[in-house]
């Protein structure tokens, strides 16, 4: 018994030594590499130029940011060139912010998304999004913050509690290559150096063709994904006073039901909509602690809000995309739907929109 004993604390001792020396030898590869955090891809005149940004650690949980640049004439060779500006191996196993110029994004980003969804390093929850200028405009901003997961945190927490859907590379993928739907991604710009979510781009495939504000956001929101903590900026018509013609909304949540009533000669699509809300603020000539004005204010509400998905529904014919992906909806009801020849016809597409909205909370006094 002895014997086995003594061979079984050996057979462990042997283990919690190959564990160590694993972990030291991990410390020493992370000192030895540069991690790769966030990309830019911008076009040239000649190409492609491409920005990195990746952490240099000095101390425990202390490290500096560093920026790394290079230009091609094709994307497939940026990290080659990469590589020859560092003393030490590029990784990007750790990428989470892929951002593309706006230039870049109207040309076509298939080369750069399909290099992505093909390599294993890559997670698919990482966070892509397009700049209003050049992407390495607003990386270099980011440098000041220090911290390299800037940017894909603001996307998070902007899909968490403010307008934006939910999207990332996977988001971006089922779209991109799904029949029937287009994908889009956050937009950011530069407002007095700082960096700021402005509205989401709309693609078509793989190239950007319009942009929408976050108000409009707040709309895709509430048709594709939950509208959980988003707010919106509600106009009260008849206010005395031009500083207090709004009341802000913020959204508990929504509910969204998409019915194909009719597919020849052209669909007809129902949008039944439950849209619960709370009052944050509110004009002092409005007085919710009735009944009444709340039931009258749902109404109202209600229907600014089917007026607004129309407008935004319109917008989206115009420009030829599809967000919303009704494309998908109808071919879920038809045998013979060919995406060519419903796109062919997608300004013909009616919709019927309800809105039906409930204010859970007002936030002020009972």
């Amino acid at each position: 018994m002895r014997g086995k004993l003594m061979h079984f604390l050996k057979v462990s001792l042997s283990f919690i030594c190959m564990a160590l020396i694993s972990a030291c030898a991990n410390q020493k590869l992370v000192d030895e590499i540069k991690i790769v955090q966030s990309i830019g891809y911008d076009l040239t005149d000649h190409g492609v130029k491409s920005v990195v940004l990746y952490p240099i650690f000095e101390k425990k949980n202390e490290s500096q940011l560093q920026i790394l640049d290079t230009s091609s004439n094709s994307y497939y060779d940026i990290f080659p060139r990469l590589n020859t500006k560092t003393n030490e191996p590029i990784e990007y196993g750790q990428l989470r912010m892929v951002l593309f110029g706006k230039t870049y994004s109207e040309k076509g980003i298939d080369s750069v998304i399909h290099s992505l969804c093909r390599d294993a390093k890559i997670g698919s929850r990482i966070h892509l999004g397009v700049a209003e200028r050049d992407a390495s405009e607003i990386l270099t901003a980011s440098h000041k913050y220090k911290n390299p997961f800037y940017i894909s945190g603001m996307i998070s927490q902007n899909i968490a509690h403010g307008n934006l859907p939910r999207v990332n590379l996977q988001e971006f993928l089922f779209d991109h290559y799904g029949e029937g739907r287009d994908p889009f991604l956050p937009y950011l710009i530069l407002e007095r150096g700082n960096i700021k979510i402005d509205g989401i781009a709309l693609f078509s495939y793989d190239k950007l063709i319009t942009t929408i504000s976050l108000k409009e956001a707040f709309i895709l929101k509430m048709l594709v994904d939950n509208s959980k903590n988003g707010s919106y900026m509600y106009p009260l018509k008849g206010a005395k006073s031009t500083l207090n013609e709004f009341i802000l909304l913020h959204s508990i949540g929504s509910k969204t039901k998409f019915t194909v009533d009719h597919i020849l000669p052209n669909p007809t699509i129902s949008i039944k909509v439950k849209l619960y809300l709370q009052v944050k603020d509110v004009p002092e000539q409005i007085n919710l602690t009735r009944g009444g004005q709340i039931r009258g204010l749902e109404s109202t509400i209600g229907s600014y809000f089917e007026k607004e998905i129309h407008s935004f529904i319109s917008l989206c014919q115009k420009n030829k995309v599809d967000p919303i992906g009704f494309g998908d909806l109808v071919r879920s009801k038809s045998l013979d739907w060919k995406e060519k020849d419903f796109y062919a016809a997608y300004e013909q597409l009616k919709t019927n929109v309800k809105v039906d909205v409930h204010i859970i909370q007002t936030g002020v006094g009972e």
